[in-house]
């Protein structure tokens, strides 16, 4: 609902634009702009945020890092394996694959 005094705004501002904008105000906006704006050559700057020294040398310290945990982690293992026997190999992969021992022996039997 419209209050009274809405409706009497409405009449008076009908037809009428209350935002105007001067006679040929865009026609010449951009040099008018322009010349506004300060006329200074600015010289494009390069910042470094770390040397090239300092990049070089984390690369070389992330590399070696890398290298000395693979050798660590290489030496490991072997000494695992070499430590497993035989044995105890075949018995993991067995229990892995979940072949009994009486199956093995009727697959065999069978194969002669």
């Amino acid at each position: 609902m419209r209050s009274k005094d809405e409706m009497k705004l409405r009449e008076l501002e009908a037809g009428r634009n209350p935002f105007r904008v001067p006679e040929g105000y865009f026609e010449n906006f951009n040099e008018r702009l322009a010349n506004r704006l300060p006329h200074k050559e600015q010289k494009a700057e390069t910042i470094r945020l770390m040397p090239r020294v300092w990049r070089y040398a984390a690369a070389v310290v992330v590399i070696l890092g890398v290298s000395v945990a693979l050798y660590l982690n290489h030496d490991k293992h072997e000494t695992i394996v070499a430590e497993t026997s035989q044995e105890e190999y075949y018995n993991e992969a067995l229990d892995y694959i979940m072949v009994g021992n009486m199956e093995i022996a009727e697959y065999l039997t069978e194969a002669e």
